[in-house]
């Protein structure tokens, strides 16, 4: 009975959120902390969060759109290719971010782990958070260059803060489970960076998803990351809406994940002290 309540008050949204809340303080510091950290010292600081996606996108764009020749659509230009690969790369590059580096920041933070009072479940979602950041200042970005090139937005943008915090969710879930077993699998960070290769190809970044085969739709149908790689292309360049029951199926999937990774997260850590 006593596992059973505890399972039950674990897998509650609303107490997972209050159990947060009493630590956002730390959690905003801690996030502070580590945006800024990483480009203290550097001679163009913070300007890196915009000019790294930049490049990418426009190394991207040459290869699969001038040399591949790669379409989302018919009738579109290498510029329609950046804008459409822009929307995949910025959600990507914030969850595969995150989750890499999940995968030591256990050890890496080990000195916390013996202190008991410390919360560790907010080091996985510190790191979600700073990449997050990364991709709203691409957002802006990304949103400044469709009005200068399509010269309109649309009102459905204002669904992107929805959908940035349902991936948040999917990313500290993913987080707290990578955080794990990054304890107990000393090589679980060699491996995540081919299954992140590997995931990041079955989710069409550089590709239309109508290029996938009927009987292969199954493997969009599974990958999270499609689906909303999908969602900010609908609102952001579409104008359109996400199927609400789609949308409210996805969302529950994604709080499932969210609440599923606190669980095991909060049942393992118990014996990370014995592990470190």
């Amino acid at each position: 009975m006593a596992l059973l309540r505890y399972t039950r008050e674990v897998l509650s949204l609303g107490a997972v959120l209050r159990d947060l809340a009493r630590n956002r303080e730390l959690i905003r510091s801690m996030v502070v902390r580590d945006f800024v950290g990483r480009y203290r010292g550097s001679f163009i600081g913070l300007y890196w969060s915009i000019i790294n996606p930049l490049v990418l996108m426009a190394l991207y764009t040459i290869v699969f759109s001038v040399f591949l020749k790669v379409r989302f659509s018919t009738d579109d230009s290498p510029i329609d290719f950046a804008l459409y690969l822009l929307c995949a790369m910025l959600p990507w590059n914030a969850f595969a971010e995150g989750l890499t580096r999940s995968a030591n920041v256990i050890r890496e933070n080990a000195n916390l782990v013996k202190r008991v009072v410390f919360p560790l479940e907010i080091l996985p979602l510190n790191l979600a958070l700073s990449a997050m950041i990364h991709e709203v200042i691409g957002l802006v970005l990304l949103t400044a260059l469709i009005a200068i090139i399509n010269k309109r937005l649309y009102w459905t943008l204002l669904m992107v803060p929805l959908l940035l915090g349902i991936q948040l969710l999917f990313a500290v879930g993913m987080n707290w489970v990578m955080a794990s077993l990054g304890v107990f699998l000393r090589d679980i960070s060699q491996m995540i960076g081919l299954l992140l290769t590997v995931w990041m190809f079955l989710t069409p970044i550089f590709y239309p998803e109508n290029i996938i085969p009927a009987r292969l739709q199954i493997v969009l149908w599974l990958n999270p990351m499609a689906r909303l790689v999908r969602y900010y292309r609908m609102v952001l360049l579409g104008g359109e809406l996400p199927n609400p029951i789609d949308l409210a199926i996805f969302a529950i999937a994604v709080v499932l994940v969210f609440l599923i990774g606190y669980f095991w997260f909060c049942k393992t850590k118990r014996i990370f002290a014995d592990v470190v």
